[in-house]
């Protein structure tokens, strides 16, 4: 199975990331976390043996420390239509086995990328759930429509409304170990010392 990482990643302006963070940090800090976040998801993710693919939210930025990814722009109005189109743009470039994460997760290592590659090998899907109902990376080697599109997000019902999508649709699902993301100031745990 030939395997694929995507990376959905925002460009870093300054009062566009972390928004739920800059309420009470200021717009700064939060970029300033955000950029952290950034750099940790893809130490972890050059770990891997795999093709790796960086979305961008709005524009392709072609510094050269992304060179060990294909650089594209997500294409959507929503981020369900936007895995959804990034999915089958990967499986049309002879992508079989598709991870996607995102940058909000500091505790993703490499090993957790690797458990959803072994997950996909026994099942049509595989999720990593994130403490606030939502998820830090789905796997899968199809993109169904019924999985991404049409989904209400940043709810805590989005993990479980996944899994009982899959299931519904007659497909097996994996999950992984949960996880922290970090959205809110209460989430920065050890990334506190980097707001001074």
């Amino acid at each position: 199975m030939k395997k694929t990482i995507i990376i959905f990643q925002k460009n870093p302006e300054l009062g566009k990331v972390k928004t739920r963070l800059a309420a009470t940090v200021g717009d700064e800090k939060a970029l300033k976390i955000y950029t952290i976040l950034v750099n940790h998801t893809h130490t972890e993710v050059q770990k891997s043996e795999a093709d790796k693919f960086l979305f961008f939210s709005n524009y392709i930025d072609d510094d050269a420390k992304w060179n060990h990814c294909n650089l594209h722009v997500q294409e959507g109005n929503d981020l369900g239509l936007r895995m959804f189109n990034a999915i089958n743009k990967v499986i049309s470039l002879g992508a079989e086995s598709i991870v996607v994460i995102g940058t909000d997760c500091f505790e993703l290592t490499a090993e957790h990328v690797k458990d959803a590659f072994l997950a996909l090998e026994s099942n049509d899907y595989c999720i990593g759930p994130a403490l606030d109902g939502g998820y830090y990376l789905i796997g899968t080697n199809r993109a169904d429509k019924e999985v991404f599109l049409n989904k209400e997000w940043s709810t805590a019902a989005v993990f479980d409304e996944a899994k009982v999508n899959i299931e519904a649709i007659g497909k097996s699902v994996g999950v992984l170990e949960t996880l922290p993301d970090v959205d809110y100031e209460e989430d920065l745990k050890t990334l506190r010392q980097y707001l001074d």
